[in-house]
């Protein structure tokens, strides 16, 4: 290199270290000019508003009176507005919840922590920082704070639970058991219980407040999954999105039927409801599904309730007091009233990906769009999208964007009754099993795979015929979404661009033990892996899995393959189901009913040594 390149380069840097050491907002983190918030929460106050930015990494404070109150300017970018910061947290922050002194708590699902973020006194008035990490024993996905209990409730994935803290300390108070996945919190205002979300099945757990007793456990009928944000009725009840597994095959005539999935309300008595009191309304119409329904939100003066459907890019608005919710089994499209009599439900397109919703007054509110990277300010009065706030600083679509948009598009499905997200939940899976044309033939139903380092893991599907993996995903969009738009080979190349930013979650590291029979433990797994078990031959480092088909395991009569490529293992800590027909809702149950290893490899494990094999597997 010249020397005044050199010199132009030291200047350039120059610059730019004096640029970022002057100004008291941090720069902005965006992957790929990707921000994507995935939560959004108002101080109290209604002073600042955060938004969690899964993608890039960071937290955006906007100072809510110079921005949302600014009339002269329906469209707000970040780079004209320094009223917003963007803070770097770590890697998937995806939910942010304003304490009453003014902080900020962050929940970062792949660094399995807590942030605390407060505002510092500096030379130009104060600046935003993060003040404290808080490790935690899993991964977060959603936060809770009891302002009456002084408790706050994190909903934590690997090992599955709600972890209580101490609000003001952030010390641990209890884990409570929970089902599988717990999502999504709900809470009566008196706080005298609280419900959360569970999958595979599809379950409510409510708890008593302020002791965190079990109240009751309520399933959610006809195999939901993907369950959403709920909202609190009066209450007395909880309405939450679902999307309901119709177990038919994935032809695009079923599709169309709402025979594939539908996408669906629940209500729900609460906090120790009847079986028989559960009530289903589908909110999917005949040509115009609403796929991946992701929350709902409730206006008690207008007794509304706000639904988004990020898939089909709508928030759909209910009037609850003229709408009549079916008392047997839902029929396959909403009810003739609904679509029938107008001003029931009405719709507006949001574009992007709707994903969090709050309420700013009584006719106002704001939604975080994933995929718009921005807020928008909604009048619901009038249903109309009033202002954007921009979060990212390019307008450019990377391949990767394209790609993921694609991904998670319900309309790139025959009416818009799914998208890739809903049986990919994020990426990875959703645990269900479908019927689909992947291994050529119908019933043969078959677990759906994740996605993650799904570009290093070829040949592909079960039964590894497919060497090509952006061949793949052409025969996705079309034999299994069957949208009735053409694909096209870009639109494809694209889907495989999004695909290879998909990694596995990390399992949480366990501490250290003055007992040592927990090392030991791992120690004696990893050996069996690698040894006498036999796990290896097929499992190979460093994804654990091989570019290889065996014949290991009973396949359907009427399949035209006898083989499989064995999945990869890393990450299998976030899976909770298991092998291809999905019957194994545990590694033990997979060690001990379907997949022995005295069939496989010959050789006969204690149950000690099966105990010690998966708490190996579940540290990978």
């Amino acid at each position: 290199m010249s020397v005044p390149a050199v010199i132009i380069r030291f200047l350039l840097l120059l610059t730019l270290t004096v640029s970022f050491v002057s100004t008291a907002k941090p720069a902005a983190v965006c992957a790929d000019d990707r921000v994507r918030p995935r939560a959004v929460a108002i101080s109290r106050q209604q002073e600042w508003i955060a938004t969690a930015n899964r993608i890039a990494g960071t937290v955006s404070l906007i100072e809510a009176n110079s921005v949302l109150k600014d009339a002269s300017s329906n469209d707000i970018r970040p780079e004209t507005a320094p009223s917003i910061v963007e803070l770097e947290v770590g890697r998937e922050p995806v939910d942010v919840v304003w304490r009453p002194d003014g902080s900020l708590l962050v929940a970062v699902h792949r660094d399995h922590c807590l942030k605390v973020i407060e505002q510092r006194p500096s030379k130009s008035g104060f600046h935003w920082q993060v003040t404290q990490t808080v490790e935690l024993p899993g991964h977060p996905f959603q936060l809770k704070l009891l302002t009456e209990h002084n408790q706050l409730l994190v909903s934590l994935h690997h090992p599955d639970s709600v972890l209580r803290l101490d609000a003001e300390t952030l010390e641990k108070l209890d884990q409570l058991e929970t089902g599988k996945l717990p999502r999504y919190f709900a809470a009566n205002d008196a706080e005298s219980w609280v419900a959360v979300t569970c999958e595979l099945p599809g379950e409510v757990w409510c708890y008593s407040l302020p002791d965190g007793q079990r109240i009751s456990r309520q399933e959610i009928h006809n195999v939901a999954f993907n369950l959403g944000q709920p909202a609190v009725l009066n209450n007395l009840q909880i309405v939450l999105p679902v999307t309901v597994n119709r177990d038919f095959p994935v032809t695009e005539a079923n599709i169309a039927r709402g025979w594939v999935v539908n996408n669906r309300l629940v209500r729900l008595n609460v906090p120790a409801g009847d079986v028989l009191e559960q009530r289903q309304m589908n909110l999917d119409m005949r040509g115009h599904g609403v796929a991946d329904l992701t929350g709902c939100f409730y206006r008690p003066q207008q007794n509304q309730l706000v639904v988004l459907s990020s898939g089909a890019q709508e928030l759909l608005l209910l009037d609850l007091d003229r709408v009549h919710w079916p008392t047997g089994t839902p029929e396959d499209f909403a009810p003739q009233h609904l679509q029938e009599q107008p001003g029931i439900l009405r719709r507006v397109n949001v574009g992007g990906r709707p994903i969090d919703f709050i309420s700013l007054n009584r006719a106002e509110a704001l939604i975080a769009n994933e995929l718009g990277d921005s807020l928008q300010k909604i009048n619901l009065d009038f249903l109309q999208i009033d202002q954007t706030v921009g979060l990212s600083k390019s307008d450019h679509e990377t391949l990767i964007a394209t790609g993921e948009r694609l991904f998670y598009d319900g309309h790139r499905a025959r009416d818009g009754w799914l998208s890739c997200h809903t049986c990919h939940f994020d990426g990875h899976t959703s645990g269900q099993v479908f019927d689909t044309l992947n291994d050529a033939t119908y019933e043969t139903k078959k677990l759906t795979l994740s996605l993650h380092n799904v570009a290093e893991t070829e040949p592909w599907t079960w039964h590894g015929w497919q060497p090509d993996l952006t061949e793949s995903m052409e025969k996705s969009l079309h034999d299994t979404m069957h949208g009735r738009e053409p694909v096209t080979r870009y639109q494809a190349q694209a889907l495989l661009a999004y695909c290879e930013t998909l990694k596995p979650i990390a399992a949480v590291t366990p501490p250290a033990v003055a007992d040592s029979r927990q090392q030991q433990s791992l120690q004696a797994g990893r050996e069996l892996f690698f040894g006498n078990a036999g796990c290896s031959a097929c499992h190979e480092p460093p994804l654990l899995t091989s570019n290889l088909r065996y014949a290991v395991s009973r396949v359907e009569e009427h399949s035209i393959y006898d083989v499989f490529n064995p999945p990869a293992l890393l990450g299998v800590s976030s899976r909770r189901r298991f092998l291809h027909h999905g019957r194994a809702n545990s590694l033990h149950q997979v060690l001990k009913l379907y997949h022995r290893p005295q069939e496989t490899s010959g050789v006969t494990l204690t149950n000690e040594e099966i105990d010690d094999l998966v708490n190996w597997l579940q540290t990978q």
